[in-house]
């Protein structure tokens, strides 16, 4: 229990402290003009463009991973979207690392009565299809504005990085010698039960390779899921009365990602450390410091408004309580 304490001390303590850096950003630059454009007439346009295209994220990443899904079997489109939008909805109210991956696998087998091999598999391939497209537009964005180096290899070296990570997740299950070993491992420490991933796992990926329809329409779909975030930004630098080219957009606000998910989640929802981390790729590209925070915390303001309803009402409607996705998560620990 004192461990659990502090650790949330801990977390308090980092997303105050990120809060306090960004808001000394913002004092420390001439925000008068920006801030005064926030009560224009024309702004509730903007924040009405900036809750749908939010809202329009989060539901495009939804659908692309039903699609994936679908190619392995026979699954209700609402329940993946309902599913996909509790499952991230986890990683801002529990700072564990990969819970939304957990929660979606737990929640797959539960309420959509995908076999764990298959879902596994649909998990891995939403994560590289992402990483793919953003990849895509981040070298694009890179290519086009011509950063230092030394910028540019901070931006492209994590993509890299989580690209052949993700790669190698979806390689790993397809080893006969990693199911021997695992179960090499259990049979150690008393269990009786063996794992049979590995012909479940190798017949599934076959199935999605012949599925090029499938997968052609979800990448696309996550294309548009990228264009969204950027859309996102694009409202955002209206509302505030700021100048960022399409390709700042794409880094600030899409290309973020990559670097985000290497990171370990030491706040709910990288609360604080994802803001940081945003301003200071949005400087690296040319923004001003001061209108880099501002912009990072406005993004963090609607994704409360545009997510979260999303989030609870497919909690609610699927039956789940924060506490049984707790124990959806200290299950699979003990699995």
């Amino acid at each position: 229990m004192a461990v659990r304490s502090r650790l949330l001390l801990l977390t308090l303590v980092v997303a105050v402290a990120s809060y306090v850096v960004l808001f000394l950003f913002m004092y420390a630059s001439d925000l008068s003009v920006i801030t005064s454009v926030l009560w224009r007439a024309e702004s509730i346009r903007y924040v009405s463009l900036a809750l749908a295209t939010r809202m329009a994220s989060i539901t495009l990443h939804a659908l692309t991973f039903y699609v994936l899904v679908r190619a392995l079997g026979q699954v209700s489109l609402i329940d993946v979207v309902k599913i996909t939008y509790v499952s991230v909805f986890t990683e801002l109210v529990l700072p564990v690392g990969g819970v939304t991956e957990v929660v979606k696998f737990a929640l797959l087998g539960r309420h959509a009565s995908l076999p764990s091999s298959k879902a596994v598999l649909g998990i891995t391939l939403h994560r590289i299809i992402t990483t793919l497209t953003m990849f895509s537009l981040l070298a694009v964005s890179l290519l086009s504005l011509g950063l230092a180096l030394p910028n540019t290899l901070i931006l492209i070296l994590p993509a890299v990085v989580l690209l052949f990570l993700n790669l190698g997740l979806l390689a790993l299950p397809r080893s006969k010698r990693l199911e021997d070993f695992l179960n090499g491992l259990l049979s150690r420490v008393g269990r009786s039960s063996k794992l049979r991933f590995y012909k479940e796992y190798n017949s599934g990926l076959s199935e999605v390779m012949r599925r090029w329809d499938l997968i052609l329409l979800s990448v696309f779909l996550s294309l548009l899921e990228r264009l969204a975030n950027v859309a996102h930004g694009y409202a955002l630098s209206l509302l505030t009365g700021a100048t960022l080219n399409v390709w700042q957009l794409t880094l600030g606000f899409d290309s973020i990602y990559m670097i985000m998910w290497l990171l370990p989640i030491v706040t709910p929802g990288n609360m604080g450390v994802y803001e940081l981390t945003q301003a200071g790729v949005l400087s690296l590209v040319g923004v001003s410091k001061g209108v880099a925070a501002l912009l990072s915390v406005l993004t963090r303001i609607f994704i409360v408004l545009g997510e979260y309803p999303l989030f609870l009402l497919a909690a609610i409607s699927l039956g789940i309580s924060l506490k049984g996705v707790m124990e959806y998560v200290k299950e699979s620990q003990r699995d």
